[in-house]
């Protein structure tokens, strides 16, 4: 998929997190700002786009004082190598 001149995708997802199509939808972009209600599923996000990209910011949000939810923004950035094809590679080129 080409975006053309779009680099950035900004995500907001529902609590569910990303589904399997929109992390790979995300991996084409140059930067992903993620916006999230729930850690657990950003940290999978996170974790299956580590290949492609890393984390460069991140940043904590109390909205909702006295409760415990907690807003998280993240800004990932495309690596300068995408490890996942460099693994791939390495492991298809050992004896």
């Amino acid at each position: 998929v080409r975006f053309g001149r779009f680099g950035t995708l900004f995500v907001d997802p529902p609590r569910a997190g990303l589904d399997e199509t929109c992390r790979g939808l995300a991996s084409a972009f140059d930067r992903v700002v993620y916006v999230s209600c729930n850690p657990e599923t950003l940290a999978r996000d996170v974790a299956e786009l580590a290949g492609t990209h890393r984390v460069a910011r991140v940043a904590a949000f109390d909205q909702f004082p006295y409760t415990p939810h907690l807003e998280a923004g993240v800004v990932l950035e495309r690596r300068k190598e995408d490890v996942s094809r460099t693994a791939s590679s390495e492991s298809a080129a050992k004896p």
